[in-house]
């Protein structure tokens, strides 16, 4: 596994950066989102910013930050606009899941392109059955050696900032055939890292970007779908197999993307909570009699503001510990099957929160928080992604119960 250890002191320019970083995402963010595309000045802004290289071990040139550090930063980027940061989250996340399976000749090569200010980016879900499915895209070996991928994924977020892309896809045998087994489909699935260099319209050499993001919410990140057709991917391109690799380290995936909504319920708070606090309803007569009503003075608006407080500083302690928990390799303690759903478990509660507190926010605010183009409105958009990433709630749940269900069959 990556060592990474950087200081808290160490760390503090970082979130510094961090903190400058994300105030101009918050500026530019409302134009991208009315735009429905890549906030394309933020590549410059994240770049020089040197908060793309954080993870990267000093072993290989770089300062070392912990997954408790990259999500602070993560969670502070949010707060200025969660769509933009969501895109660069990806980058993070690759970090973790390639960079702890590549062998040490790889991690010297590519973590050097990220001290560069190279951004690395993962394409994994098809259309069929999202990222727990079985890759339809092929690997076909090639006579000289190595491969040509042949597919298309669904969500490839940064991809059009991206200098390095990363996959999985099924190898077959020299005539594109994909096993016949189960068994043999998931020996076969591999993660592979190559160079990902298209031209202005999107297109490279076996490779291109196809703009089909048309979502709810989450608009900045530009997430295209990538159509692989016999894009080459050398012999020392080849990563770790699939299935038995990646959910040994998928925490960076689940913590990072819980980094985001921690971040997103930090800013609902704060816009909830200016907003409220200088609000007045002039005379009222109904539920509230009143000459002027202040709402800061009304009873589950008070209530409502402690709620969402209650529910951010919960959220804050569930990830940041079960970060801390992993560095001191508490994860250990648990059954194998276990530990990729246990880790989950903070992604889902805070998931679960930033939902409920986009919609109260609303709620506490009044129609005008439903108009196009107010925060509250956007947040409750960009909000409803949470459900989406793995793994969700209903594949928490599944996993952690069918195992305690089977090990105490197993047990009588």
């Amino acid at each position: 596994m990556l060592e990474q250890d950087m200081t808290d002191e160490e760390f503090v320019p970082y979130f510094a950066k961090a903190q400058e970083v994300s105030q101009f995402f918050r500026e530019i963010g409302p134009k991208y989102d009315t735009e429905n595309t890549f906030a394309y000045p933020s590549i410059e802004v994240f770049k020089k910013s040197g908060l793309g290289a954080l993870p990267v071990p000093r072993a290989f040139g770089g300062p070392g930050g912990n997954i408790l550090q990259v999500s602070k930063v993560v969670s502070e980027l949010s707060k200025g606009d969660s769509a933009i940061t969501l895109a660069y989250n990806m980058h993070y996340i690759m970090l973790g899941i390639a960079g702890n399976l590549m062998t040490e000749e790889q991690n010297k090569y590519w973590l050097g392109r990220v001290l560069d200010g190279e951004l690395i980016f993962g394409p994994f879900s098809e259309q069929r059955a999202g990222f727990s499915g079985l890759a339809d895209m092929t690997a076909v070996p090639q006579p000289g050696g190595g491969w040509r991928l042949y597919g298309k994924k669904t969500w490839g977020t940064l991809c059009e900032a991206a200098d390095i892309i990363t996959t999985n896809a099924t190898e077959t045998d020299a005539d594109g055939n994909l096993p016949e087994t189960f068994e043999g489909r998931v020996a076969a699935e591999k993660l592979f890292i190559g160079d990902f260099t298209v031209d202005a319209d999107g297109v490279g050499d076996g490779i291109r970007i196809e703009k089909t993001w048309d979502a709810l919410g989450m608009h900045a990140t530009g997430t295209q779908t990538i159509v692989f057709d016999g894009y080459f991917v050398p012999e020392d391109g080849f990563v770790a197999p699939w299935r038995a690799g990646a959910f040994g380290v998928l925490e960076w995936a689940s913590l990072m993307f819980a980094s985001i909504y921690l971040g997103m319920q930090d800013r609902i708070l704060e816009e909830t909570t200016r907003a409220l606090s200088k609000k007045h309803l002039g005379a009222t007569f109904g539920a509230i009699v009143a000459a002027d009503t202040a709402v800061k003075n009304v009873g589950h608006v008070i209530d409502g503001i402690g709620d969402m407080a209650s529910r951010y500083e919960f959220s804050r302690r569930v990830l940041y510990q079960t970060c801390q928990d992993l560095i001191e390799g508490k994860d250990k303690r648990w059954a194998p099957e276990l530990r990729f759903p246990y880790l989950g478990l903070a992604k889902t509660f805070i998931a679960d929160n930033v939902m409920h507190m986009s919609r109260h926010a609303m709620s506490l605010l009044g129609g005008s928080s439903f108009r196009r183009g107010t925060i509250f409105e956007r947040l409750y958009r960009d909000s409803a992604a949470s459900m989406f990433q793995p793994l969700n709630a209903d594949q928490s749940r599944t996993y952690i119960g069918e195992f305690l269900l089977n090990t105490a069959a197993a047990q009588q």
